[in-house]
């Protein structure tokens, strides 16, 4: 029974270290001095760089550390008045419930409908009592065209949405929520977290979320706790903690691109706007008079207006593309696509929609049933995957499936060393890729014990080794801090300007915007639209039709009547100072 005086979650002095590698060694604290609280019908989002223990915490307020990891702790966590210690985690699943990063580590049953169902039965309800529970899950997350399939056949989102079905299912008291909408489409991203806030409404149900999207937790989260190296650094609301803009960059936190816009215009105006939302945003902007129209370019530069050069053979090319995994369930309908050498691409899409079977097609990994991929003119289906790994660089959605080696150091020089190149030349690429994301300090180290974070730098840094003139990345940016993510597009900017060819599949419009010369929209197996930036986003129509959003400050722009290559912070602050004159009436 819940202990009716002390019905929170609550972590107090929690101080914790995992088993070290090597016998005798010292392992380091991971968490130390934490003391945070988690109250009934709570939202409670934990932010931080991906080094700061936010995983960690997860696993210790569900009671798994250091039960089922190992290690050692010091203070206590109590559930509803339950020490963790003296609770193994079977007698807290009617409190607790947790989902991991990586969803794949909670899928096991045969069918969706199956892993809905699992934890209602060891919960003991009656059978009537599952079923509508699992059908209420099935219509709340979308999955019921999907409920007959096994989990491990789904797309990255589906698999997140049927691990989030299965837990909230089961009603806990407490959800916890490791990075819940990690590989989640924009529509997929609010569904998700309507659906949260209907269960904390309803059954007063807390949560505590790890997230790295600040709009999210900008939209839902009463209070946000910042973690960096261990230690809680601070806790407030998300209004007051995102206006300290210079204080999150440091602790590797993203701001929301609204409050970056109005730092932004702060800086150059001397204004003092605090809004955080579209909602916010636009009764001030609009209240200031515009001194000329501003939907005009006036000249104004677009990041896709500058032309890509285009050698007469495409770096990637397929004709009648036809892809299935069974004869009931096609996933691409006659693609046919150019990719000229050195371009820049996004394709975005729905969860589902055929993005990362397109992209795995280019090296081999998959092959298609009907039509033609071309590589730099090389029909793929007359070459071995370890040949178009010559041509093709490719970073898997999720860390796991690419990491085998036991360092980081040796992973990174798996690519150059299976390429031929001479040992020197291997040792100079690894020293350059570890050091280029940061690396050097676990290059010892196996990967396998990182954070999803690290993990992530890691594969990033065995593409850098291998150096390949075509770039595929899947969601590289997932489970990375503001940091990770600008590192990144810092890196792929530096390739793209040195000729490489780069094919960018990712969830986050705010990106894509950013750095994309063109956008390919998948839907259902099709292309639903080919274009610039400013041509995609700015279609409303077309972007419900693929369950996308754009950027928040494109649609703030338009709002104002701001010209459509406003899609980033920058682009906007000009375009918007311009139409006011260069100065706010005092």
């Amino acid at each position: 029974m819940m202990n009716r005086r002390d019905p929170s979650l609550r972590a107090e002095g929690i101080r914790f270290a995992y088993p070290s590698l090597a016998p005798g060694a010292p392992s380091p604290w991971v968490l130390d001095g934490l003391d945070l609280a988690l109250r009934p019908g709570e939202w409670l989002a934990v932010m931080g760089a991906s080094d700061a223990g936010k995983t960690t915490l997860c696993l210790l307020l569900a009671g798994l550390a250091p039960h089922l990891t190992g290690g050692t702790m010091e203070g206590r966590v109590l559930v509803a008045g339950k020490d963790t210690r003296q609770h193994p985690p079977p007698a807290l699943a009617d409190r607790v419930g947790l989902l991991f990063q990586e969803p794949d580590a909670q899928l096991f049953n045969p069918s969706v409908e199956a892993e809905i169902a699992w934890g209602l039965e060891n919960l003991g309800l009656p059978p009537a009592e599952i079923g509508a529970r699992v059908e209420e899950m099935l219509g709340l997350f979308h999955l019921e065209a999907v409920r007959h399939r096994p989990p491990a056949s789904l797309s990255g989102g589906e698999k997140k949405r049927t691990a989030l079905a299965a837990i909230l299912a089961m009603r806990p008291a407490f959800l916890i929520l490791d990075e819940p909408l990690g590989g989640l489409d924009p529509v997929g991203r609010r569904e998700v977290l309507s659906a949260l806030e209907a269960l904390r409404r309803n059954h007063d149900v807390a949560i505590l979320m790890t997230e790295s999207d600040p709009e999210a937790v900008v939209a839902f989260a009463d209070r946000v706790a910042v973690l960096h190296r261990g230690r809680l650094v601070a806790q407030d609301s998300p209004r007051a903690l995102f206006r300290r803009a210079a204080e999150m960059a440091a602790w590797g936190v993203a701001v929301p691109q609204i409050a970056r816009l109005a730092a932004a215009l702060n800086r150059r105006l001397g204004t003092d706007f605090g809004f955080l939302t579209v909602e916010e945003a636009l009764p001030q902007l609009s209240a200031l008079p515009r001194g000329q129209d501003a939907s005009a370019r006036d000249g104004e530069p677009s990041v896709e207006a500058e032309p890509d050069s285009a050698p007469d053979v495409p770096a990637l090319q397929v004709r009648g593309l036809e892809f299935r995994y069974d004869a009931a369930r096609p996933v691409l309908r006659g693609l046919d696509l150019d990719v000229p050498q050195g371009q820049f691409v996004a394709i975005v899409g729905a969860n589902g929609s055929g993005k990362t079977t397109l992209a795995k097609q280019f090296n081999g990994l998959l092959r298609p049933r009907r039509g033609v991929v071309r590589v730099e003119g090389r029909d793929v289906a007359d070459h071995s995957i370890g040949e178009m790994a010559r041509r093709v660089g490719f970073l898997f959605q999720h860390p796991e499936q690419q990491i085998f080696s036991t360092t980081v150091r040796r992973e990174v020089a798996f690519g150059p060393r299976n390429l031929g190149l001479p040992p020197a030349e291997v040792e100079a690429r690894v020293r350059a890729a570890l050091n280029r994301f940061d690396l050097s300090a676990v290059a010892e180290e196996p990967p396998a014990i990182l954070s999803y974070g690290l993990r992530r730098r890691v594969t990033l840094a065995s593409l850098a080794a291998q150096d390949p003139p075509i770039l595929i990345l899947d969601e590289p940016t997932v489970g990375l801090d503001a940091a990770g993510r600008a590192e990144t597009f810092a890196w792929l900017t530096e390739l793209h300007a040195q000729g490489r060819t780069i094919l960018l599949i990712s969830h986050d419009m705010a990106l894509v915007a950013a750095h994309a010369r063109r956008v390919i929209v998948l839907h259902r197996g099709r292309i639903l639209a080919d274009g610039p930036p400013a041509t995609v986003f700015g279609d409303s129509d077309l972007l419900a039709r693929a369950s996308l959003e754009p950027p928040p400050v494109a649609v703030l722009a338009r709002l104002l009547g701001l010209p459509p290559h406003c899609l980033t912070v920058d682009a906007f602050c000009a375009a918007f100072i311009r139409g006011i004159g260069g100065k706010v009436p005092r």
